[in-house]
């Protein structure tokens, strides 16, 4: 089968478009004939293996974290999936033709979706809801941040928090033009980070009293900024940490606030807990998802073969929405 090989040379990591066997799928898992893979941040740095806890295990080091497809053959021991079945799923391996994945991990693919529109959504969905509703324990009436909204992550958060009944939902992006269109897509309040003042915007947007819930996909440089934005006993959630991996934090403002700092990964979960935020995403928000009420935007769409074009695309930083790879 054709696959975007990882292929190292001394400390350079590029992708090839290479034959590669093609895998049979273990006990309990299914293979899937990839249609679409959507592309993520996390692709940039080439860490096949991502997803540890999403249990495929690669015959060749293959990128991409998300696809959809038929499925088209069965391992030992899966029940309740038939060949054939549209489905998506979160893992590795994904920019191939062929994919093989724990059966428990499939998600079906709503009728009204096509191919494109299913490779969207498990990472961002999937992330989100277990942010926002799990871990941040949102309530309907709270206001909410959302750190870096105009990435993938970031789009499916603030439409998650409005379909929860947050408000106001705010959103931090360094693109003018980006913030509008959120805005004429329902974000409440748009800041630009680079010119603005985030706490003071969000602050004013609250009527003082600051975030009760800051989702951040930003990391280090943001740590003491998020604190500064969420409310006493606000909850900051980590998500992703596209600004740096390591910052200062002021210890004594994260005690004042009485601050939750919770931390979230796929990548020590095990495919029973992943398992059980499918089941939670799909029962809260799949009926708006199916309905096309939370909806990720496809930004661009690159065939197999022009894989180092879409990860220059990525890179460039000049997309809203989702980068989807046909295969």
């Amino acid at each position: 089968m054709r696959a975007a090989v990882v292929e190292q040379d001394g400390a350079t990591k590029r992708l090839a478009v290479r034959e590669v066997s093609r895998p049979a799928p273990g006990d309990g898992e299914v293979l899937v004939r990839v249609r679409a893979a959507g592309a993520n941040r996390a692709d940039l740095s080439m860490n096949v293996g991502h997803f540890r806890g999403a249990g495929a295990t690669l015959t060749a080091p293959v990128a991409g974290l998300e696809f959809a497809g038929e499925v088209a053959e069965l391992g030992a021991g899966v029940a309740g999936v038939r060949i054939g079945d549209r489905v998506m799923a979160m893992g590795q391996g994904a920019f191939a033709e062929y994919a093989r994945i724990d059966a428990r991990l499939l998600i079906p693919v709503p009728p009204e979706f096509s191919w494109t529109d299913a490779a969207t959504a498990p990472v961002a969905f999937m992330t989100m809801h277990d942010a926002i509703v799990t871990n941040g324990r949102l309530r309907a009436g709270e206001s909410v941040l959302v750190q870096g909204v105009t990435s993938g992550v970031g789009l499916a958060a603030y439409q998650i928090a409005k379909a929860r009944g947050a408000r106001p939902v705010i959103g931090t992006s360094t693109s003018d033009d980006k913030l509008a269109i959120l805005r004429s897509r329902g974000l409440d309040v748009g800041v630009n980070s680079r010119t603005e003042d985030v706490v003071e915007r969000v602050r004013a947007a609250t009527g003082g009293r600051g975030a009760d819930l800051v989702i951040d996909m930003l990391g280090a440089p943001v740590i003491n900024q998020n604190m500064h934005a969420a409310a006493v006993k606000g909850r900051i959630i980590d998500v992703g940490r596209m600004g740096g991996l390591r910052g200062e934090i002021d210890l004594d403002l994260h005690s004042l606030k009485r601050i939750s700092f919770i931390g979230v990964t796929f990548r020590t979960r095990s495919v029973e807990e992943i398992q059980a935020i499918i089941r939670a995403m799909v029962d809260d928000i799949w009926p708006d998802v199916a309905a096309g009420r939370i909806r990720l935007p496809v930004d661009r769409v690159f065939a197999l073969d022009a894989i180092d074009d879409a990860y220059a695309h990525m890179r460039a930083n000049a997309h809203l929405g989702k980068i989807v790879i046909t295969v």
